[in-house]
């Protein structure tokens, strides 16, 4: 009679302690009824507790791009679902993923993934993790028309090829590091603070111009708006600062020299 009176207690005992030490997920909301999933260490359901027992089981993520090509300085936004049993997904929140890529032309942000500049096809891998799972999703990149077909187009050199048309003034481009012209065609543009220069067509990353009053002039993305000019191999600055009138600082002469409106 004893050992009987002992098994009650005994079993309470290890029910209670299972349901100390088990890991318990998705326990539900206050107010509602309450449900979970005992897991081991290695991630397996042991068992399922709760008023809801049969719920759907979490299988895995699948992750989307709304575009599955982007070109240059393109975005897409990110989305991922929750796979479960039963057939069916949830849509996860974008605080709720952790996106992440290798690659240095392609960033992540806000559930947004956003190019840099394309120069090159490729075949770039995002990875996204939650909920304990995690998979890739693959996104092509693609610079759409080469720096060649660019230059021939539009009849600038390579160093402006990625310049954009300014909205409602035909003719007119923006350079993200030369500023605003209008191409007049035949290799002429007429420079917002330059006035008219005249640039060949090249295959080179930096410029060369001709200007009326310095003849030619050397500079590139990275040097802008720092001038180098050929004839008396000096080096320039265009002081933005002192617009409307043109002023550029000598580095030779350690002064300043205004620049006609030719």
């Amino acid at each position: 009679m004893k050992s009987l009176n002992c098994f009650p207690i005994l079993f309470f005992f290890v029910f209670f302690h299972s349901i100390i030490f088990g890991a318990i997920e998705n326990q539900g909301v206050i107010g509602g009824p309450f449900h979970g999933i005992g897991r081991d260490a290695s991630g397996q359901v042991l068992n399922q507790v709760g008023a809801y027992a049969d719920f759907a089981v979490p299988t895995g993520i699948i992750g989307e791009a709304g575009k599955r090509t982007l070109s240059s300085k393109d975005k897409t936004a990110l989305t991922a679902y929750l796979r479960l049993d039963d057939g069916t997904l949830t849509v996860l929140q974008p605080n709720e993923l952790e996106w992440s890529s290798s690659s240095s032309d392609i960033s992540i942000a806000d559930g947004f993934a956003e190019t840099s500049q394309v120069t090159d096809k490729a075949r770039v891998s995002l990875s996204l993790s939650a909920e304990g799972f995690t998979t890739r999703v693959y996104i092509r990149l693609d610079p759409g028309e080469s720096i060649t077909e660019a230059m021939a187009n539009s009849g600038l050199t390579r160093a402006l090829a990625q310049s954009a048309p300014v909205e409602g003034a035909e003719g007119w481009f923006s350079s993200p590091w030369f500023g605003n012209f209008y191409n007049a065609g035949n290799n002429w543009i007429m420079h917002e603070n330059y006035g008219w220069v005249h640039i060949p067509v090249t295959n080179t990353p930096n410029l060369w111009y001709w200007h009326p009053n310095h003849e030619w002039v050397w500079t590139g993305p990275q040097i802008h708006p720092h001038l180098f000019r050929n004839k008396d191999g000096t080096w320039l600055y265009f002081m933005k600062e002192a617009l409307p009138r043109k002023i550029l600082y000598n580095y030779q002469t350690q002064g300043f020299e205004e620049q006609s409106s030719e």
